[in-house]
């Protein structure tokens, strides 16, 4: 039980970012980095295409190799790199001792109650303005790493939607934040991020139909046995990036009842600093424009729920329940 209980620790530290605030310093300008975000990805996915090239053929396993050196998580891609760390990219950087998990403790969440948390730049995510939305770079994170996972899952293995949808719960309640090994907090924001990067990698190729039914690729084709770009059809994320990604609309839980009353606390001093109310969801009309969005009946379940029932919160702020919840 001990080495299963380091092991998680460990995955969890190695696989994760940090935690987005959606809340602190909310009201400070942040530009627009859609713009060079995009352009930067879009030189990525050439040097993909010409190392691809380099071996022969027209391969997607070796093509979706050779861009996952570039779009993958913090430790190993370089388009997450370049969004947390070059001088052109606008970050909002917050400090996790003046942020809404100021007052967590390793009851609340392992990973950032513990006294070294405070001294990591990344025990929080920066944040960045795609388009119209604020995201932590995690998002995009989750849409490399795990979102290459559902999409492997769902196109290529051929699992139902439903399974990869609830294996995704199953992830982000244990080794990717929502238990009190990890952070403690269970994002759905970062279940739609997964579930948005699966879209993402099938639309590079679009040789599978969209399951929201919206074909936005590809990307890359295939012309006299090479992989080639499609320049009227740019990777551009703000196709992607949307409310449901924004942890200040569709509500995170946590892993314990006091974990949900420190951020309903934070929420009530920022209110006051601000002279704004701050709560979650900050505006049910976008949450609501989210579940209209997301109403896609999921083929093969039997209950016929939607892609909403898995990737948004309607509950508010509270505890994660880890049986039955979904």
């Amino acid at each position: 039980m001990k080495k299963a209980l380091l092991g998680l620790m460990l995955l969890s530290t190695s696989v994760m970012a940090g935690e987005a605030d959606h809340y602190t310093y909310r009201l400070d300008p942040l530009a627009d980095m859609s713009t060079v975000i995009n352009q930067r990805a879009n030189e990525f996915l050439q040097s993909a295409i010409d190392k691809a090239n380099a071996k022969g053929g027209c391969d997607e396993t070796v093509l979706y190799s050779e861009m996952r050196t570039y779009f993958a998580n913090h430790s190993t891609g370089k388009l997450v790199k370049f969004a947390l760390h070059d001088n052109l990219v606008e970050r909002r950087q917050i400090n996790l001792k003046k942020s809404i998990y100021g007052d967590w403790k390793i009851l609340n969440g392992y990973l950032m109650g513990k006294p070294s948390a405070a001294e990591s730049p990344l025990a929080l995510t920066p944040m960045i303005r795609i388009g119209d939305e604020v995201v932590g770079t995690d998002k995009l994170e989750h849409m490399f790493g795990m979102g290459f996972k559902y999409f492997n899952w769902h196109h290529i293995k051929g699992k139902n939607l439903r399974t990869v949808l609830k294996r995704g719960v199953f992830y982000e309640k244990t080794s990717l934040g929502g238990n009190i090994l990890a952070t403690g907090v269970f994002a759905y924001a970062d279940l739609s991020a997964n579930f948005n990067g699966m879209r993402f990698w099938n639309h590079v190729l679009q040789k599978r139909e969209d399951v929201m039914g919206q074909n936005i690729g590809p990307y890359v084709t295939c012309n006299n046995d090479k992989f080639e770009a499609v320049k009227e059809n740019p990777i551009d994320f703000t196709k992607y990036v949307d409310k449901s990604m924004d942890e200040s609309v569709n509500c995170s839980k946590f892993a314990t009842k006091s974990a949900v009353r420190k951020v309903r606390k934070s929420l009530e001093r920022l209110s006051e600093e601000y002279d704004v109310e701050f709560k979650c969801p900050m505006s049910m009309e976008d949450l609501q424009s989210m579940y209209d969005k997301y109403d896609v009946t999921i083929n093969g379940d039997k209950k016929k729920r939607s892609i909403s029932h898995f990737i948004l919160n309607n509950d508010g702020y509270d505890d994660v329940s880890y049986f039955n919840e979904f």
